[in-house]
């Protein structure tokens, strides 16, 4: 994303010592994104195939989410190749245009409107699983008809634009970077801001009712219209434990997602003058980017923290990985990060007040 806008004729062209050392922090802070976020891909690559490999049972995606987070990690991975490109900008000092810099533009807005869709699929899906007690099925082919959807809609939404623009400069200099030119305010709100700000507000609307029925322990009962909270009985501590901590976790997503963005929200709004160049203080707009290039870091640094087993063991008599594949073990094997409900389901509020682990958690 960017929070300059096109230089025009009135804006400095050359770069100082202080916006070239900006952007080189901005630089830096994208490869951390994408080492980080490239070092936990290939892991979980890694350990898929060679699981697969040496199993003894099946082994299967057993929720919803873990496809969401991947497409979450590939999109943090572009938006950081994005950030990466300023370093051109720090060898000339200036912004030129041309291939590298629309390559720049049309990295940066996939990634970002990527991010915000996959971050938006997550925490529906765990407001769902949680408070309306949803419980698809590991082998729906939902998860990727959503993956694929916003994938797609990503490439409409770029390459439509590149059809409608092609003989004008859409992607070009926006005083410190390269993205969607100032010319065309409207395509900026429409298919790049208005997704991450929706994004941020549903976040936080969802994560509210979700937070009241964790930290509560009520369970919602839906009855046709009719919406009920039923304090959970105390038995539920000692059945429910578990889940309640990794629900509690997820959590944590959906705020990453929206500290990292209300930066670069709130400089976007105050960032420009009549003559088309920020007005916003170059201190404030670093960081305000130095906290969005680092979404990638900072959520595989939660991942880490979230997932205590991350590393793939396995066990003499049962196959088993805690990354992104999950073995099937009996009923309430404890072994497992997420506690396994009998096939028949009961409705108690004990049992039904955060739902199965394994709808919510994280690969």
């Amino acid at each position: 994303m960017s929070t300059g806008e096109h230089a025009g004729e009135t804006c400095p062209t050359q770069f100082d010592f202080g916006i070239r050392l900006g952007l080189v922090l901005i630089m830096e802070t994208a490869c951390l994104s994408a080492l980080s976020v490239t070092g936990l891909l290939v892991y979980i690559g890694y350990s898929a195939a060679t699981i697969r490999r040496n199993a003894v049972k099946k082994w299967t995606v057993t929720t919803h989410v873990h496809w969401y987070f991947l497409s979450l990690l590939v999109s943090e991975m572009i938006q950081a190749i994005g950030g990466i490109i300023n370093v051109k900008w720090v060898v000339e000092a200036e912004v030129t245009e041309g291939n590298v810099c629309t390559a720049q533009g049309v990295l940066k807005q996939f990634g970002d409107v990527g991010v915000a869709f996959a971050s938006l699929a997550i925490a529906l899906h765990t407001f769902f699983a949680l408070v309306f007690r949803w419980r698809p099925k590991p082998s729906s082919k939902l998860p990727l008809l959503v993956v694929a959807g916003i994938w797609i809609t990503i490439a409409l939404i770029i390459g439509i634009s590149f059809a409608t623009h092609r003989h004008k400069i859409y992607y070009g200099d926006t005083q410190y970077w390269c993205w969607i030119t100032s010319d065309y305010p409207v395509q900026r709100i429409v298919l790049e801001y208005l997704w991450m700000w929706i994004t941020a507000l549903l976040n936080f609307a969802l994560y509210i009712p979700i937070s009241l029925v964790i930290i509560c322990d009520a369970t919602v009962i839906v009855h046709g219209w009719r919406i009920r909270f039923v304090r959970n009985p105390p038995s539920y501590h000692r059945e429910n434990g578990r889940e309640k901590a990794i629900a509690l976790k997820m959590l944590v997503y959906p705020a990453v997602y929206t500290i990292t963005v209300l930066p670069i929200a709130i400089t976007r709004w105050l960032g420009f003058d009549s003559n088309g160049c920020s007005r916003v203080p170059w201190p404030a707009t670093v960081f305000a980017d130095l906290v969005f290039a680092s979404s990638g870091f900072l959520n595989v640094v939660l991942y880490s923290f979230t997932r205590p087993t991350l590393r793939p063991q396995r066990d003499l008599h049962r196959e088993r990985s805690s990354l992104m594949l999950t073995s099937h073990p009996p009923p309430f094997d404890t072994t497992n990060d997420t506690i396994k409900h009998d096939a028949s389901e009961d409705t108690s509020p004990s049992n039904r007040s955060l739902g199965r682990a394994s709808d919510i958690s994280l690969p």
